[in-house]
């Protein structure tokens, strides 16, 4: 029987991906007003797009494409945000 120790290890290179190209987070934000905000991309920058998809108050949702609010601007405007996982059903 072989021992850890024994068992050759074969080295694997980590997969590198672009910051743009890269999963986004799982975790929703809710800011004061009960809000949830949801990852929708990356910026140019890197910086994270969250969308606001279902808002408490229905006249805040327009039509057409949505202003690209980043973490930290929907932070400033709406904040405290609390984050949460969303968990699939």
């Amino acid at each position: 029987m072989a021992t850890s120790f024994q068992i050759p290890r074969i080295k694997q290179t980590p997969k590198v991906v672009s910051l743009h190209k890269a999963p986004l987070p799982q975790t929703e934000f809710v800011d004061r007003d009960g809000c949830v905000w949801v990852a929708d991309r990356n910026n140019d920058r890197g910086e994270l797009v969250l969308s606001c998809p279902s808002p408490v108050d229905a006249e805040d949702a327009g039509e057409g494409e949505s202003y690209p609010w980043t973490l930290r601007e929907v932070q400033a405007a709406f904040g405290p945000l609390i984050a949460r996982t969303a968990v699939a059903a």
